[in-house]
């Protein structure tokens, strides 16, 4: 009766020590080969997607889909006087059949630009000589001919744009002007000598480079001569 009696205290014991391993291991989890354990040191937050090689600088604010060439910017008027003819005898007509003096307005910048408040002027003590009509506009990277040929009161003259003074063949001075809260500001002008028939006097390349005599293209790119 004795053995019989500690035979089945071993067993007990056996018993709750086999179930206390399995419930250790339940809580424990289970671990696959080769699974490291935790580091209790690593505070990585698991929901943070965040890829650890990007060190991007978070004070940059840079947009990085901003593809824009700082060097193109336009530091200067963003409308330039471009090409001129002071003597037209058959190079180009205006609207209304006439040869007359035209200058070329061209803009450097991507936007188009207003151009209410500007004049054009030949002279230098009457810097707002002749106006443009309000909301007249240039285009992005465009070109505008205005006709000087005095017709600005003709009331036959509806088209196009018609200045109240021509330029001189024996030389001239060309301004274009704005007006601010500090009075006319010349933005742009040039001054040449005595010109010959049909020819045509421009920057080279278009809006910065060099006046010379050009090839005449009105309204299009200059080219040399």
């Amino acid at each position: 009766m004795l053995k019989f009696q500690i035979c089945l205290i071993v067993v007990l014991v056996s018993c709750i020590a086999f179930v206390s391993c399995e419930r250790a291991q339940q809580m424990a989890g289970p671990m696959m080969p080769g699974e490291d354990t935790m580091d209790p040191t690593d505070m990585t937050d698991p929901t943070d997607m965040t890829d650890p090689t990007d060190m991007t600088d978070p004070t940059d604010m840079t947009d990085p889909t901003d593809m824009t060439d700082p060097t193109d910017m336009v530091t200067g008027p963003s409308v330039v006087i471009n090409e001129l003819m002071a003597d037209n005898d058959n190079t180009i007509a205006d609207p209304q059949g006439d040869y007359d003096d035209w200058l070329e307005l061209y803009n450097l910048t991507d936007s188009a630009v207003m151009l209410t408040g500007m004049y054009l002027s030949d002279k230098e003590d009457n810097l707002t000589k002749w106006e443009f009509p309000e909301n007249t506009e240039i285009p992005a990277n465009g070109y505008l001919i205005v006709w000087l040929d005095e017709d600005h009161d003709d009331e036959n003259a509806t088209e196009g744009l018609h200045a109240n003074f021509k330029l001189s063949k024996g030389g001239e001075i060309a301004l274009f002007v704005d007006t601010d809260a500090n009075g006319n500001q010349i933005l742009d002008s040039v001054t040449f000598g005595e010109q010959g028939t049909d020819v045509a006097y421009g920057r080279l390349p278009d809006g910065t480079g060099e006046f010379q005599v050009v090839q005449a293209t009105p309204g299009e790119p200059n080219m040399a001569q």
